[in-house]
């Protein structure tokens, strides 16, 4: 059978192969384009197998809200240029809608999500046959607005790093722009400020115990009793500087005001009171 231009273009099209092995795939199968189709995608999932155990050190961030919740995903590739190809950028659109439609919590749970290709690890498979590069779906997580709350979002703009954060209100209409901008402004804070945690209990347990331990080598040469008083003090400041709330807010230019000051003065100029009840912050590779 002749294969004519429409035909290769149409594979092409299905499949995001080059001219020369879409028009060899279907010289193999005498212009059966389904046959076509499926030994391209068999061919796509070679390569991902191959391509594998290569290191992904570039990548993006993206945030999607849809108002009542946002979804952030980081999906790192092996080269910056490959952030910009328009299949890498459709595979980044799709995680961030299969997240948002599934309400995925993790990585994991996006990755066995349902897609046109079949989950989205499958749709990842088919994307590195396309451009050539390993990928890797590195985070995910999807946000719920609390009842009567909002979310906040920033991604920065050489999308390498995002955060999200949700705020539980009272008295106040979710609405309220002011609040959306404060929301907006602790999730941009927290990019820059790389706070761990949104509460003192969310502190992972490990990196406390560690900090302690280099605490009580810092106070050992002190006096017995004035030990404890130092180490609160010192624990009190490590809580100051990786605890959201608790971080002094990068736009206050006197460097005085709290994050948990500034929403609690937004709050009563609003009429009401906001407290942070979700917060997730994402770096490429951290």
């Amino acid at each position: 059978m002749a294969i004519d231009a429409k035909m290769i273009k149409e594979l092409r099209e299905k499949t995001g192969m080059g001219i020369s092995q879409c028009k060899k795939a279907l010289e193999e199968t005498n212009g059966n384009m389904e046959e076509a189709e499926m030994n391209l995608r068999k061919q796509g999932l070679d390569k991902a197998a191959k391509k594998a155990d290569r290191p992904t050190g570039q990548g993006v961030v993206a945030i999607r809200n849809d108002g009542k919740k946002a979804a952030m995903i980081e999906l790192a590739c092996e080269q910056e240029p490959t952030t910009n190809n328009e299949r890498f950028v459709a595979l980044v659109n799709l995680a961030l809608d299969t997240a948002l439609s599934n309400k995925v919590r993790d990585a994991d749970s996006l990755l066995k999500a349902s897609t046109p290709d079949g989950t989205f690890a499958d749709s990842i498979k088919a994307t590195i046959g396309v451009v050539g590069e390993n990928i890797q779906l590195k985070k995910a997580y999807v946000m719920a607005a609390p009842a009567g709350g909002l979310i906040g979002y920033y991604a920065h703009f050489n999308k390498k790093a995002g955060a999200m954060v949700a705020l539980s209100l009272e008295g106040i209409d979710p609405a309220h722009e002011g609040m959306r901008t404060a929301a907006n402004d602790i999730s941009m804070h927290s990019v820059a400020a790389r706070p761990l945690a949104w509460n003192r209990e969310g502190i992972d347990p490990t990196v406390l115990a560690k900090e302690k331990e280099v605490m009580m080598e810092e106070v050992k040469t002190k006096p017995a009793n004035i030990q404890e008083k130092i180490m609160e003090g010192k624990v009190n400041k490590f809580y100051g500087d990786k605890v959201l709330p608790e971080q002094l807010y990068v736009k206050d230019p006197e460097g005085k005001t709290t994050v948990r000051q500034h929403l609690d003065n937004t709050a009563k100029q609003a009429g009401g009171k906001a407290a942070i009840a979700d917060f997730v912050r994402f770096e490429l590779g951290l």
